[in-house]
């Protein structure tokens, strides 16, 4: 099970308050302190293990990011999860 806590919109820095890239949002219809538990199948678990194991976590709990440490972008998650 993954317990999520918000999720990263990429919305461009013209879009943004503060003219970053990505905001960093709670869950949809959820208080901001709110978490949504997902069932994760075996075989997804055993991907995400060994990506933790050879990765670890940023300090925020984020699973995916680039080496300096920020945001990864959208298109290398998803060759990630279809891989």
């Amino acid at each position: 099970m993954l317990y999520l806590t918000g999720g990263v919109v990429t919305a461009g820095k013209d879009w943004t308050d503060d003219g970053e890239v990505y905001e960093v949002h709670s869950l949809k219809r959820r208080a901001a302190t709110a978490t949504r538990p997902v069932p994760v199948p075996p075989q997804f678990v055993r991907v995400l293990r060994a990506h933790f194991e050879r990765f670890g976590v940023a300090a925020d709990g984020r699973l995916f990011r680039n080496q300096a440490g920020n945001y990864a972008k959208a298109q290398v998650r998803r060759r990630f999860l279809c891989s």
